[in-house]
């Protein structure tokens, strides 16, 4: 009897870990899907910039 409920327990951690790991992946690629707007706009930007630094670089002006 004892084994059995040991068993049982053990199975029911392994079910807790499993549904924390859907909650958490889950939770993890919708903020990844939300914020995907705010990243392209992000690299855009860091592409300006950089290209800016470039231009300002290479330019004949001393």
């Amino acid at each position: 009897m004892k084994k059995t409920r040991t068993s049982l327990n053990q199975a029911l951690q392994r079910g807790q870990a499993m549904s924390e790991y859907g909650v958490i992946t889950a939770a993890f690629f919708g903020f990844t899907v939300m914020s995907w707007p705010f990243l392209v706009q992000l690299l855009r930007a860091l592409n300006t910039y950089f290209q800016s630094i470039y231009y300002i670089i290479q330019s004949p002006i001393p």
